[in-house]
């Protein structure tokens, strides 16, 4: 019996009519740069005709997108579920206005929050900030666990009148001095405090002042795992012990931030134990231990939240989020929650109407088991990765993967641009990770046939670059 596809009426495969971008998409362009910097556009999107895990653009062709808008597309393009709330009037109490949250939100709000939001919230975190972006989610975790310090430090008292003196001179006795661990590799947005913590490329942080916080190397481990044992826990062992070394040295240190997997540092992974390591020793010297699930966060990974496959000790103090979510927040212990109200602000607090549709998301996550279907096409997805890399071992190295949160590399940065370029002009969307990774971000839809799809266009660029006979059709 054949399995109904878990996003009804999507196109049939690929299409491509047009190089990519085509000749529309470099009109708009040219129209688009005269007040908005357009050099970063792929191509120009049909917004309605794209239909679940393909983009249209407007020059016609249908595209299989594996890069979901750097991770941020959780049900495909133009789901039935949310169109029909939509046309229902579902979302009808958030569409005629954008209101101040922290002021006088509309009774549903609370509804989303106390129901889904609190549905998925990672165990043991029962408080919840919502922003906008994930920078945002960032920036005001690491203000929490500023907070948390300096409260710690005055053993619950109030601020002194001349603590807040100082305060308007940015002179804060102390304060000024705290600090955040990040990895070398990390990336956690770029706002400017945000920035201080990020390290994936120079380019983001270039002529931004920062704050001098120090930095660890991340143990980015090589693969096959099994093959590579020795290696991998010499250089965890590394890691932990500087992070150790860090924190004995220096009480400034308020809070750790680390990605369960680096996003836009290479996809590099480290390995359960460690992420447990870690957490034990933040715990035991009551350093605020952030997971940054930008990324990672609603599903990519086979789980809801990645860091739910390390079995911690303990939970994590805060876990932030954003992208497949929609908006973005985080959720923190309770022991973290400010005394004061105000500490924690802005004017939007979030964004209402992508608060209801992810209420609807959640839905259709629970009732078709995309969290199962991530499980099982990422899988296939890695053992077809590593297929590829047999394959073409002057090409491919280090096939890897949680769920469909996958990546292989490039011999070099060169030949992953030409990849990557080769495969957008074969209608596949695809993004690098780090200087010569590939990436996988697709939807949670994305089922075993697009996985095919996807590997078939691999091989036809692969035989391109190796000097091997592109084949009559496009399988491998």
């Amino acid at each position: 019996m054949t399995t109904p596809p878990l996003f009804p009426d999507e196109p049939a495969g690929i299409h491509v009519a047009t190089a990519i971008p085509g000749p529309k998409s470099e009109e708009l362009r040219v129209r688009h740069a005269r007040v908005q910097d357009a050099r970063t556009v792929h191509f120009y999107q049909d917004a309605t005709r794209s239909r679940g895990n393909y983009i249209v653009d407007v020059d016609g062709n249908t595209i299989l997108d594996l890069y979901g808008h750097i991770a941020c597309v959780p049900l495909g393009y133009n789901h039935p579920a949310l169109l029909d709330a939509w046309r229902g009037g579902r979302f009808d109490w958030a569409a005629g206005y954008r209101p101040a949250l922290g002021i006088a939100p509309p009774a549903e709000w609370v509804g989303i929050v106390d129901g889904a939001l609190s549905r998925v919230a990672p165990k043991g975190l029962t408080q919840l900030v919502t922003v906008t972006t994930g920078a945002e989610a960032v920036e005001n975790a690491i203000k929490t666990a500023f907070v948390r310090l300096a409260r710690k430090r005055r053993e619950g008292a109030a601020p002194s009148a001349e603590d807040l003196r100082l305060t308007m001179l940015n002179r804060q006795p102390h304060t000024n001095d705290m600090k955040v661990i990040s990895f070398e590799g990390g990336f956690h947005g770029r706002s400017l405090g945000s920035l201080s913590a990020t390290r994936s490329k120079a380019i983001h942080k270039l002529d931004f002042p920062a704050f001098e916080w120090p930095v660890v190397a991340f143990p980015a481990n090589r693969f096959p795992l099994t093959e590579n044992l020795e290696y991998n826990n010499e250089i965890e062992a590394r890691s932990l012990a500087s992070v150790r070394d860090l924190l004995d040295a220096d009480p400034q240190i308020a809070a750790l931030i680390i990605e369960p997997i680096q996003g836009e540092g290479g996809d590099r992974h480290a390995s359960a134990a460690f992420f447990c390591e870690l957490r034990r020793i933040s715990a035991e010297r009551q350093v605020t231990f952030i997971v940054d699930e930008v990324q990672t966060g609603a599903g990519g990974t086979g789980r809801f939240w990645a860091h739910e496959g390390w079995d911690l000790p303990e939970p994590p103090d805060i876990v932030t989020f954003s992208k497949k979510m929609q908006l973005g927040g985080y959720y923190f212990r309770p022991e973290l929650f400010p005394a004061e109200p105000w500490r924690i602000f802005n004017t939007f607090l979030g964004d209402p109407i992508r608060g209801a549709q992810l209420e609807v998301i959640i839905e259709v996550m629970e009732r078709d088991d995309l969290i199962g279907n991530v499980a099982r096409t990422g899988d296939l997805l890695v053992r077809e990765l590593s297929g590829l890399q047999a394959r073409y071992p002057g090409l491919f190295s280090q096939a890897r993967g949680v769920g469909t949160y996958a990546a292989i590399d490039a011999r070099d940065p060169a030949t992953r641009d030409a990849i990557v370029r080769g495969l957008q002009q074969l209608g596949v969307e695809a993004g690098g990770s780090g200087d010569r990774s590939i990436r996988f971000r697709p939807a949670l839809v994305f089922e075993a046939r697009h996985v095919h799809e996807a590997i078939d266009r691999f091989h036809h660029v692969a035989r391109g670059l190796s000097g091997q006979p592109a084949s009559a059709g496009m399988g491998a």
